[in-house]
């Protein structure tokens, strides 16, 4: 999945692994069910209302309540580490090293990735 979000297409991802095309578009296949349960799971549990989801990209914008509070939420999938949350934009610098690794933003910027996510 994380060879994907750069932005290699099914072909080179099977290159680069040695093995079938069809292989790869399977296993990309279940990745995303697995990211689009995980997410909708997720705002289940705590009872936002999802925005928009791009498994693909692992991304995921939501709207909620955090204590008295309506928040934004964007929670992201980071490979080995699974989904981290954040609200109302603040994001960890490694989000945005993330985001950059996988071509979601250019530059390391805070108020360009919550541009991209929004759509």
């Amino acid at each position: 999945m994380l060879m994907k979000a750069k932005g290699m297409r099914e072909v080179e991802i099977a290159e680069a692994l040695g093995v079938s095309r069809q292989a790869v578009n399977k296993a990309l296949k279940d990745a995303r069910v697995k990211l689009f349960e995980a997410f909708f799971g997720l705002a289940e549990v705590f009872s936002w209302d999802v925005v928009r989801v791009n498994a693909e990209r692992g991304f995921m914008v939501a709207r909620g309540e955090c204590g008295d509070k309506n928040v934004r939420v964007y929670a992201f999938y980071l490979p080995g580490k699974g989904i981290r949350a954040f609200f109302n934009g603040d994001f960890p610098d490694y989000i945005l090293e993330h985001a950059a690794s996988v071509g979601l933003i250019g530059k390391k910027e805070r108020v360009e990735l919550v541009k991209v996510v929004e759509g």
